[in-house]
């Protein structure tokens, strides 16, 4: 059995972003919190969630929230980019 470490790596590294047919890595998970009307992107989830979305940089950079709601970025998704 691989250590836990490792199998949590694999698993990130197998997720693909779920925007249209993009194939790109996933690298931020966004969520939504229909009762306080919030979007909320951050870094990618340990674990697939079925109520969230994994997205790539491009379009993790590219989100905007719906009209009306409120938008919370757990990272400076530009400066991420630079880095990377």
């Amino acid at each position: 059995m691989r250590p836990c470490y490792l199998r949590a790596t694999l698993k990130t590294m197998e997720r693909v972003c779920t925007k249209g047919r993009c194939k790109q890595p996933a690298l931020f998970t966004l969520t939504y919190d229909y009762d306080d009307k919030l979007a909320v992107l951050g870094p990618l989830s340990p674990e697939p969630e079925s109520a969230a979305h994994d997205l790539c940089r491009k379009h993790a950079l590219g989100f905007t929230a719906p009209q009306g709601w409120n938008e919370m970025r757990h990272l400076d998704l530009l400066n991420e980019q630079k880095r990377n």
